[in-house]
């Protein structure tokens, strides 16, 4: 938690998250840890005048015995992931990497403090070893966008700057 790792360079960040994630995202962005419910969650705000907020929590989760394994946990969290009986989720694919990880993706418009919001949501897991063995290590990102800049040309540019940041993270 504490643990976390920043470094920053001219091309970048790179980021480290509870000894679970690693990615890099623009150079910038300003790096904050907001606790949720208990639980720390990384905060990356894009450098001024760009709007939004992408949102980090982590999770390693020992499969149950009658899972099917790991990989079918992943599988089946991917799938919850991106909430196929939410009707305001839209635009979402699970897939799998070369690696082996599994990529989840939706995008979701909601309300927030009666401000109207598009949050774009990404889940990359993939099987690690553990004490306990085999686990599924997940990473789960949200950006959150005022829904008024939804569409933007230079917000449509970010959101493919962070989606490659996040298709390219590596599990540890």
């Amino acid at each position: 938690m504490a643990d976390d790792t920043y470094s920053a360079s001219g091309q970048g960040s790179d980021i480290g998250w509870a000894d679970t994630v690693r990615f890099r995202l623009p150079a910038g962005w300003a790096v904050d840890v907001e606790e949720h419910e208990g639980q720390p969650v990384g905060t990356f705000r894009p450098p001024p005048p760009a709007a939004g907020v992408l949102r980090l929590v982590t999770d390693r989760v020992v499969p149950r015995p009658d899972s099917g394994g790991t990989a079918a946990t992943l599988q089946e969290m991917a799938l919850r992931f991106v909430r196929p009986q939410d009707q305001r989720a839209g635009d979402r694919t699970v897939d799998s990497r070369a690696d082996g990880a599994v990529i989840a993706q939706a995008m979701m418009r909601t309300e927030e403090d009666g401000r109207a919001e598009t949050h774009y949501l990404w889940l990359v897991g993939a099987e690690r070893a553990d004490a306990a063995g085999p686990v599924a290590a997940v990473a789960m990102f949200s950006f959150a966008l005022p829904d008024l800049m939804d569409g933007d040309e230079s917000c449509a540019e970010m959101l493919g700057r962070i989606d490659d940041a996040i298709r390219n993270a590596e599990i540890l």
